[in-house]
């Protein structure tokens, strides 16, 4: 299973995508980290402007990116694009005066079985305390998080909006899952009237071996990643790998 920050870009510094997945003909979130070439993280306190744009072509003109890093210990940088066509693009970063290039792939939404906005949720059962589906831990979170008390398929027959979040905070191979979920329990007490929140861990035990049969319906080879749907069911937003409070706000709030 694939985590975030697996990409970086020759340069005076690392570029380390929080997005799995770049689709044509939508409003694309391009999400991403600062690092030394030597892994070290970057806190930028100062502006970071990228420019996105075919490789080998023309780039648009610089946007400065949004720092995002409230509960988070380290933060990520994003903007927003539309990206016209398939193919290779560069993601042109620039800080302190030097640039760094994220080369990345952006596919058409007809290649990914993967709901993106605007697509319904697949309905599926997820394990919960009561019926863990031979799942064990049914949360590797410590202490174990409090959204596992409905199944999602029980939460999407009742009508209401979602919050649905793939992650193994043990097991991920980058620093990105505990953190995610970290986000989505700050926030617990401000939406749960509203949003049902549902955490889904990939593995079926410990040893990382058999996937959840969720994260085998929903086609997932990367997390963590959430999704949020109104009362129809419809996904109203979707967030690959690393994202911070602020983010997650905004999203529940679109449900």
């Amino acid at each position: 299973m694939t985590t975030a920050g697996a990409a970086a870009g020759p340069g005076p510094f690392a570029v380390l995508s929080s997005v799995f997945d770049f689709f044509t003909g939508i409003d694309q979130r391009v999400a991403f980290a600062l690092a030394t070439n030597d892994s070290q993280p970057i806190h930028p306190t100062g502006p970071v402007t990228v420019q996105i744009g075919p490789l080998g072509g023309a780039l648009d003109p610089p946007v400065t990116g949004v720092l995002h890093g409230a509960g988070l210990v380290n933060p990520y940088v994003l903007v927003r694009h539309q990206f016209a066509t398939p193919g290779m693009y560069v993601v042109r970063v620039t800080y302190n005066g030097q640039q760094s290039d994220l080369p990345i792939k952006v596919v058409s939404p007809a290649d990914t079985q993967i709901p993106l906005t605007g697509k319904p949720m697949i309905s599926v059962p997820t394990p919960t305390n009561a019926h863990p589906m031979g799942v064990n831990p049914v949360c590797t979170n410590q202490p174990p998080c409090p959204f596992h008390n409905v199944s999602l398929d029980a939460a999407l027959a009742a009508h209401r909006p979602v919050a649905l979040l793939f992650a193994t905070p043990a097991l991920c191979q980058t620093a990105t899952c505990g953190p995610v979920l970290d986000q989505l329990l700050s926030l617990k007490s401000q939406f749960e009237g509203k949003v049902r929140f549902i955490h889904s861990e990939i593995y079926t035990d410990m040893t990382a071996a058999v996937n959840v049969p969720a994260v085998k319906a929903y086609n997932l080879t990367s997390e963590p990643i959430l999704f949020v749907s109104g009362a129809d069911g419809v996904v109203t937003t979707r967030i690959d790998g690393l994202f911070g409070r602020g983010e997650a706000a905004a999203a529940l709030s679109t449900a």
